[in-house]
C-alpha cells in the first residue's frame, strides 16, 4: 500500500504548479494526484495538462481534469477518493514543500500514529522570494479548545490518515475557509492531533487567481461558527472564553443580517447592542470602532455569494 499520497488541486496557476510538483517528488516517493478545476477544454486546463504532461508520461502523477470549476473543496475530495495511500496531505498549487521535510513530517506521523489521527505542521511565507514576518506561519490549536478560541490552520499544514477523512467525509463544499472547517469537524469528532514543530512548505503570497471560488463570502464564516457552537456545547469554557466567542459570533450574525436585510437603523442598533457595547478587550473596542465606521461610510468585507 501507498504511504503517502500528496493532493494538489489548481486553477488558473498554469505557470506555477510546476514548481509544485517538482517539491513533492523531490522529498520522496510519493503518490501525487492533481484535480485540475479549471474546466476541461479552457485555455488553462488545456496549458496546464501540457506543463504537466511529462511527468504524467512517466507515472510521476495522475491528473484527473474537473468538468467544471467546482471549487477546492469538491477537487480535494475527488482526489481522495483516488487516493491509494494510507496518509494523505496536500499542497497549494503555487507553493512548495521544503526539501527533505515531508518525508521528516510523515515519519514523526507514522511514529505518533497510534495515538494521533492527524498531523499539522507550520510554513514560511514568500513573497517573489523573499521572506515574510507574519502572525499565520505557525499552526495553533492541537486540542479542541484551543482550536476553537486561537485556531489558524492552513489546508497544507494538514497530514490526516485516509481512513479518518473518509470517515469525516472529507471537506466541506464552501467557497472560504475549508482548512478551518475541516480541523473543527475533526474536533467535533474527537479526533487527536499532534504538531510537526516544524516548517515543511512554503506559502507563496502573491495576487493570482485562487482555486476557491469567489472572494471572501459569508458563507464560509458562518459554517465556521456553527461548526464553533456545535463544539463549544462539548467543552468546558469559562465565562470569559464564552464571552469572546459570543462576540465573535455575534459580529459575523451584523455581517449576515447587513448582506441579508441591507442597511438599517435596525441593524445599527444591533451592531451597537450585539457588538461594540459587548466589547471587553482592547482588541475587540478597536474591532468595533472598525465596524462602526465601515457601517457608517457603507463598507462590507463579506458577499453573499
Amino acid at each position: 500500500m501507498t504511504e503517502l499520497s500528496v493532493i494538489v488541486p489548481t486553477y488558473g496557476r498554469v505557470t506555477k504548479i510546476k514548481n509544485a510538483i517538482e517539491s513533492i517528488l523531490s522529498n520522496g516517493d510519493f503518490e501525487v494526484i492533481v484535480v485540475d478545476d479549471n474546466g476541461v477544454g479552457t485555455e488553462n486546463q488545456l496549458n496546464t495538462e501540457l506543463i504537466l504532461s511529462s511527468f504524467i508520461e512517466r507515472e510521476q502523477l495522475k491528473y484527473y481534469p474537473l468538468e467544471e470549476n467546482s471549487g477546492a473543496g469538491i477537487a480535494r475530495n475527488f482526489a481522495i477518493s483516488k487516493a491509494s495511500g494510507e496518509y494523505i496531505t496536500f499542497l497549494d498549487d503555487d507553493d512548495f514543500f521544503i526539501e527533505g521535510k515531508l518525508l521528516d513530517k510523515l515519519n514523526f506521523f507514522k511514529e505518533n500514529s497510534e495515538n494521533y489521527d492527524i498531523c499539522c505542521s507550520h510554513m514560511e511565507v514568500k513573497n517573489n522570494g523573499n521572506s515574510l514576518a507574519v502572525k499565520d506561519d505557525k499552526f495553533i490549536g492541537k486540542d479542541a479548545r484551543t482550536f476553537l478560541l486561537e485556531g489558524s490552520c492552513y489546508t497544507s499544514m494538514i497530514m490526516i490518515k485516509k481512513s479518518a477523512i473518509e470517515k469525516i467525509d472529507g471537506f466541506y463544499d464552501t467557497p472560504y475557509l475549508q482548512d478551518h472547517t475541516l480541523m473543527l469537524k475533526a474536533f467535533l469528532y474527537d479526533f487527536k492531533v499532534c504538531v510537526f514543530e516544524s516548517s515543511i512548505f512554503v506559502h507563496t503570497v502573491h495576487d493570482g487567481l485562487t482555486i476557491t471560488t469567489g472572494r471572501r463570502p459569508i458563507a464560509g464564516v458562518e459554517l465556521r461558527c456553527k461548526l464553533e457552537q456545535e463544539l463549544a456545547t462539548k467543552l468546558c469554557l469559562s465565562n470569559k472564553e464564552r464571552n469572546t466567542l459570543d462576540y465573535r459570533w455575534n459580529t459575523i450574525k451584523y455581517h449576515g443580517y447587513w448582506l441579508k436585510r441591507g442597511r438599517s437603523f435596525s441593524l445599527l442598533k444591533f451592531l451597537l447592542t450585539g457588538v461594540a457595547f459587548r466589547s471587553k478587550t482592547k482588541s475587540e473596542i478597536l474591532d468595533s470602532l472598525k465596524l462602526l465606521v465601515k457601517f457608517l461610510i457603507g463598507y462590507q468585507y463579506y458577499t453573499s455569494n
